[in-house]
């Protein structure tokens, strides 16, 4: 079995005994982020990715919802990939601390 989490302090030494192998992955480093905003979202300019990367400490996969995100939003609204429109969704997303629910409602 394979199990993941960012809640290590939550699990008791019970539970914990049972995992044999236990692999900790840290945040990515910013020029690592930089790589990751790129290749997420290719219409960033060097520039801007590296902007995104300082500013925000994110993890690889909220880099990911971001980005997706953003593809979403691209093909429903026709919004354009601007530099302050990713700057937007990460603040989103640092309020939210990445805890998105629910349904977003599309107004026709």
């Amino acid at each position: 079995m394979i199990a993941t989490t960012n809640l290590t302090d939550n699990i008791d030494s019970a539970f914990d005994r049972r995992f044999l192998y236990k692999v900790e992955f840290k945040k990515p480093s910013c020029s690592v982020r930089k790589k990751i905003w790129l290749s997420m979202i290719p219409e960033l300019s060097e520039e801007d990715a590296s902007m995104i990367a300082t500013r925000y400490e994110f993890s690889g996969g909220q880099i990911e919802n971001v980005a997706r995100r953003m593809m979403v939003d691209t093909i429903l609204y026709g919004r354009e990939l601007t530099c302050a429109e990713v700057i937007s969704a990460c603040d989103e997303d640092k309020l939210s601390n990445g805890k998105k629910f629910g349904i977003n409602k599309i107004s026709a």
